[in-house]
């Protein structure tokens, strides 16, 4: 029969209704479109029609599919034609992203959002939808993403430590270098303060006191830190320190970088001490040189003091040195020497005018030496005073670098050598001519020190000597190569380093120095030796760890996705609560009035109890579902369990149990335990398309400490043993390592959810229990689930008291129900629900609310509460209700495991609680027990 003109007033009244509400959700709206897919009839509006650039002389009823995609940019047609296709196929949402040509012919970013309705045979009938301008977001997206990329590249490149902290001391980031200085990986320091992640308490604490001190004044700072790395390495860092501020300017945390100057400061120290020295010897001779006595505070000068400073005299005595100071220096020298000889120091210097015989002052810079005796008390000092006026600058810098270059040769080991091409001259000092075994006094020249090479360095040694004294490359010659000895025929190594000397594009002199590092090689072949060794017992003990630590990856792993899961169940499970219960309503008011509307609403409402089906399986996986755990014997819930079993597995596969004698009694939820044996059953039963032979297994065991230090997060102790084996085609390790993974699945698409396995994992887990799978390719796959034991066996196990099936049990008008839920549309729900069955129903939004009800209305029955609300929680607001109501009967509802009702996984002991979402036959059958005094259903 075709339609009636009113149905079709319907149909369109419907379809505008639609239109409506998903613009008002969707947002930034350019269009929206009808399909009739059963009479290939496609309707758009006029916005659709303008930002697709079709004809103005094309209607905009009954037009052809091609007539409106032909715009869509040619490079995501076929990903669009393919989209519509899989939504035509399965139905349901979709959503898909594409670029369109508009009616000015340029090309813009557009998001399809629509729906697939399908009949009762699965064909689609109807694709309803609307467009979404996201050109501003997708630029928006790409400019974060480059921005971001940007940043972290910044952040790697930067050499040394970055890292940023916030208000409490806490790492927001850290690149390669603040990972190398911890010593450990980025997720073990994130989130984590110095003191929590530095070994040394005391560096750590030095390094927050600097970090609260710039974030405190809010001032940069620049300082250098002393910094012990986890090798046993010890290094100075020069640290840039700013305070990390908000949009407001407020403190909120700290930005810093550190160099490693290590190298920097033991070389400056070094330079300074060498500086010194060479200082000191240089001008021994030249200066005025003093001799003091500590027994009688005798003083022995050189002739210097005369010739320098005019005293005619050659022994003083101490107090006579510190009588000719300048009174403005007399008391910081005298404090300065004696700190370091009463300190145990051995070197003193210092600066400060000294009187000439003249009257006048001469400014000088002094410096002596202590010397001890055995036991460490000063004896002598002996020192130099250098006259640092104009009169003897000149002779005493010059002096200074002759003496520096023949000190620093000698104290450093080092033989000079200068090779002159012009003449062809070679000059070796007696050093430099014993590293080639050739004797002081024997002339030489460039053949000596080419014939004295060892063959195997001949050729290198000559190309760098070339490469140095080439004008165009002017290459430092740095090398180390053996001698074989002219006369003594000993192999030495040497190390060599100098440069050319150029006039115009003409080498015409390189120099260097040479040492004698035959000690060093030796040295350093020892220790490559005694390295060797280590690190073969370094990778002999890594290879024993490697098992444990890649045990331990993948129980962290689990533990991340199961938090991530976890959230998002929870957050679905408040939203479902507002779509079930309401379509359960509507179907059953609307009864068999409208089979064709009662058949959507069934389609809608089993959709949304299979998505409650699958948050539950999240909340499993999460370890987030709340358990009503019972003394069990395994063996007689497996031997239960055998008829359920059968009838699962079908007649191609064999069942059998092997159930162990003096079985142990476990603490676990009976109900999860079954689901958990029946999905391992259902996932062999798959392995074993062919038929084969399943083997459900009880056993006592004992995981000792060794099992549980190779097994991450297992405790040693006594255990039940639940063994579900096939005989199918078995796993590779690659999936095994993936199986209790949420969503991973080997199934054909729409065979499984891949959350059966993970669900199993979840309540293992929650139980304090312990999974394992042995598999092999072709030999079938066993799962062993491990739950603790119960050490008390109960007495006695009594069952629940039976409960009439009734459909819907009805209230009564003087039982009054308080219902307090702050969403209102699930308020909503309860409350029409209620009234429904009989009872008189009073509402409130929140905790305050409910109490004054509850003072004004002392009829209340029941107290039908949410347990997560903001401000007083449901059970908080309970706790309050019972102060004056203490035999007030309370029902909990809520969509999240983790409140205060529940506490470890488990529902505390005498609470009543109803998870969202739930259907009216579900409240119904929950209130009438709560209020008969009935035990808590399971």
């Amino acid at each position: 029969m075709p339609p009636s003109h009113d149905s079709d007033s319907e149909t369109h009244a419907t379809r505008d209704a639609e239109r409506v509400q998903m613009a008002m959700a969707a947002g930034a709206i350019v269009g929206t479109w009808f399909w009739d897919v059963a009479r290939d009839r496609l309707s758009v509006d006029e916005a659709l029609a303008h930002a697709f650039g079709l004809d103005p002389a094309l209607p905009r009823e009954n037009l052809r599919l091609e007539q409106v995609v032909h715009t869509v940019h040619p490079d995501d047609q076929a990903e669009l034609a393919e989209a519509i296709r899989a939504a035509l196929a399965r139905g349901g949402r979709y959503v898909h992203q594409y670029r369109a040509r508009g009616a000015d012919g340029g090309y813009r970013w557009l998001e399809a959002v629509g729906r697939v309705d399908l009949d009762a045979g699965g064909r689609a009938v109807r694709f309803p939808g609307v467009l979404i301008d996201i050109g501003e977001r997708r630029r928006l997206e790409a400019e974060r993403d480059q921005a971001r990329s940007l940043l972290d590249s910044f952040i790697e490149a930067v050499p040394g430590v970055v890292y940023a902290k916030d208000r409490q001391g806490r790492l927001l980031i850290g690149n390669r270098g603040t990972t190398e200085l911890i010593g450990r990986p980025p997720e073990a320091y994130i989130g984590r303060t110095d003191a929590e992640v530095l070994s040394d308490p005391v560096q750590a604490a030095a390094v927050m006191a600097a970090d609260a001190r710039v974030m405190d004044s809010g001032q940069a700072e620049q300082l250098e830190e002393a910094v012990n790395f986890p090798d046993g390495r010890r290094a100075w860092w020069l640290s840039t320190k700013a305070p990390l501020r908000d949009e407001a300017g407020a403190v909120v945390g700290l930005v810093g970088t550190s160099l490693d100057i290590t190298a920097r400061r033991t070389a400056e120290q070094g330079h300074r001490e060498i500086e010194e020295r060479y200082r000191l010897a240089a001008q021994a001779t030249n200066d005025a040189i003093w001799d003091w006595r500590m027994a009688d505070g005798h003083v022995i000068w050189n002739e210097a003091l005369r010739t320098l400073f005019g005293h005619d005299i050659a022994q003083t005595s101490a107090h006579w040195w510190l009588e000719h100071i300048h009174p403005g220096d007399r008391a910081r020298i005298d404090a300065e020497i004696h700190a370091v000889i009463d300190g145990g120091g051995s070197a003193w210097t210092g600066e400060y005018r000294f009187r000439r015989a003249d009257g006048s002052y001469a400014s000088v810079f002094d410096r002596g030496t202590v010397l001890r005796d055995a036991g460490g008390a000063p004896v002598r000092m002996i020192g130099a005073m250098l006259d640092l006026s104009a009169r003897r600058q000149a002779e005493a810098v010059l002096a200074e670098r002759e003496e520096r270059l023949r000190l620093a040769t000698d104290a450093g080991d080092l033989g000079f050598w200068d090779v002159d091409l012009v003449h062809d001259q070679l000059v070796w000092p007696a050093r430099t001519k014993a590293m080639f075994g050739i004797p002081a006094d024997v002339p030489v020249s460039m053949r000596d020190f080419y014939e004295g090479l060892h063959p195997d360095d001949r050729e290198a040694t000559s190309a760098a000597f070339a490469a140095a004294a080439d004008p165009a490359r002017r290459a430092l010659y740095d090398v180390e190569y053996r001698t074989v000895g002219k006369e003594d025929g000993i192999v030495r190594w040497v190390a060599a380093k100098g440069r050319g000397l150029f006039e115009d594009d003409r080498c015409v002199r390189v120099v260097g120095v040479a040492m004698d590092i035959t000690r060093r090689k030796a040295d350093e072949a020892r220790l490559k030796e005694l390295n060797e060794r280590l690190e073969a017992r370094v990778a002999e003990e890594v290879a024993s760890r490697l098992q444990v630590e890649e045990a331990l990856r993948q129980a962290q792993k689990m533990e991340a996705v199961g938090q991530l899961t976890g959230g998002i169940a929870h957050d679905f499970n408040n939203m479902l609560a507002t779509v079930i219960g309401p379509l359960d309503v509507l179907a059953t008011r609307l009864g068999d009035s409208d089979p064709r509307t009662r058949r959507y609403i069934e389609l809608a409402l089993d959709g949304a109890l299979r998505a409650a089906q699958l948050t539950q399986r999240l909340l499993a996986f999460s370890r987030q579902q709340p358990l009503q755990p019972v003394a069990l014997d395994p063996n007689r819930l497996v031997a239960g369990m055998s008829g359920l079993l059968a009838h699962s597995l079908g007649s191609s596969v064999r069942l059998e149990t092997v159930l162990a004698g003096g079985i142990w009694w476990i603490h676990a939820d009976e109900n999860q335990l079954e689901n958990v044996i029946l999905n391992l059953a259902v996932n062999a039963r798959d392995a074993m398309p062919d038929g084969g032979r399943l083997t459900v297994e009880t056993a006592n065991c004992d995981l000792d400490h060794r099992y549980a230090a190779d097994n991450a997060g297992v405790q040693a102790g006594q255990y039940v043993l639940i063994a579900v084996t096939d005989t199918g085609a078995g796993m590779t390790p690659e999936v095994m390592a993936k199986a209790f993974d949420p969503f991973f699945t080997t199934k054909q698409v729409g065979r499984g959810t891949g959350l059966g396995l993970s669900q199993v994992y979840g309540f293992v887990k929650q139980s304090a229990g312990h999974v394992k799978i042995y598999s092999e390719l072709g030999q079938g796959t066993t799962v062993k689930v491990y739950l603790p034991r119960l050490l008390r066996r109960p007495q006695q196990q009594d069952a629940n008291p039976a409960r009439a099936a009734s459909a819907l049990p009805l209230g009564e008008a003087r039982e009054v129900v308080l219902v307090v839920e702050d969403e209102p549309a699930v308020r909503e729900f309860s409350v029409q629900v209620l009234e429904d069955l009989g009872y008189r129903v009073l509402e409130a939004g929140g905790a305050e609310a409910a109490l004054r009800l509850l003072d004004a209305h002392p009829e209340i029955t029941l107290l039908f509460t949410d347990v997560v609300m903001p401000g007083l929680n449901g059970r908080q607001l309970a706790d309050r209700a019972r102060e004056t109501r203490p035999d007030l009967k309370v029902l909990f509802t809520t969509g999240y495991s983790r409140n205060a009702v529940v506490h470890n996984g488990v529902l505390d002991p005498g609470v009543h609680l109803i998870g969202k979402p739930f259907t009216a036959e579900e409240l119904a059958q929950r209130v009438r027990a709560v209020i008969d005094g009935l035990a808590p259903l399971r």
